[in-house]
């Protein structure tokens, strides 16, 4: 089955053989995935400039039979239903992919989910995301369900660098105040994945019609979160078990990380000085104590 992710690889491995008019067609769609999902050909030809017949050119360019086939992946990243996962369990169950069968495919999925958060990313693309967390007053981490586990890593090893960071966690039923309380200088890093979670797609579409910038990590275009975002990065979270995969998004955070510190300055230098100071003298990390000589 050919998925969204493949599609866009088509266009950029094809584009440079494409005419003019087949690219302009390209690069609409790339540039529009939710709209090529939504719209009709004929709509989507008037916004990309060109005409149906073009549009149609481009899907068999790309080596689709017709325009409605190339557009199918995209109408089908669109639907974000529940996850059945019992009913993926009982498919793993009744084809016997487990236990050591499973290991050798689970172990592949996990590099590519790894990998993308540098494939599907540019480099100028994590660069701007960086800066933008650097130069915002104050940064609030967003990610429910399983994603919260993500973002509150990404407030923790930011805190260590920076001390602008805040963690939307909605303890004592807050989450509301802690979002409402961002205005045009804060940005808003959001962390989601399909199955989307409704608080977080609620707080991304407040923000934006608030001016509050957000930087959405997200796992497709389509994402509800890419409509709402400033700028959206994105990973994959593919896996052939029950459960989809955190470690995209955790390496796609690895990343930012290691970018925010490396182009951070002397702030973030005086910034660390402070906190292992503080570390030091409370302890906080187990060390073994000497061994005593025996007399």
């Amino acid at each position: 089955m050919t998925t969204l992710s493949d599609c866009l690889k088509r266009i950029e491995s094809h584009f440079d053989q494409m005419g003019p008019e087949l690219q302009r067609c390209a690069r609409w769609a790339a540039d529009n995935p939710r709209q090529v999902g939504l719209l009709s050909m004929r709509q989507q030809a008037e916004l990309a400039g060109a005409t149906p017949t073009s549009m149609a050119r481009m899907a068999r360019a790309l080596g689709f039979d017709d325009y409605i086939s190339f557009r199918k992946p995209f109408q089908d990243a669109l639907a974000s239903p529940v996850p059945d996962f019992r009913e993926r369990v009982h498919s793993m169950q009744a084809t016997g992919n487990a236990g050591n069968g499973l290991d050798p495919l689970l172990e592949t999925v996990q590099l590519d989910n790894v990998r993308s958060a540098c494939a599907l990313n540019t480099a100028e693309d994590l660069n701007a995301a960086a800066d933008a967390i650097l130069h915002s007053r104050r940064v609030a981490f967003l990610g429910v369900r399983s994603c919260f586990a993500i973002s509150y890593h990404f407030y923790y090893a930011y805190s260590l660098i920076a001390g602008n960071g805040i963690l939307v966690h909605g303890l004592g039923g807050a989450f509301p105040d802690q979002v409402d309380s961002l205005d045009a200088d804060d940005l808003l890093v959001c962390i989601t994945q399909q199955p989307y979670g409704r608080p977080t797609i609620e707080a991304v579409q407040s923000c934006r019609e608030r001016g509050v910038k957000v930087l959405a990590l997200t796992d497709s275009p389509l994402s509800p979160a890419a409509a709402f975002a400033n700028q959206i990065l994105q990973f994959r979270a593919d896996s052939p078990s029950y459960f989809h995969s955190m470690l995209g998004s955790l390496a796609l955070v690895e990343g930012l990380l290691a970018r925010l510190a490396a182009r951070g300055g002397n702030t973030v230098l005086d910034r660390l000085a402070t906190v292992e100071s503080r570390l030091a003298s409370s302890n906080a990390y187990w060390s073994n104590p000497p061994s005593r000589k025996k007399k």
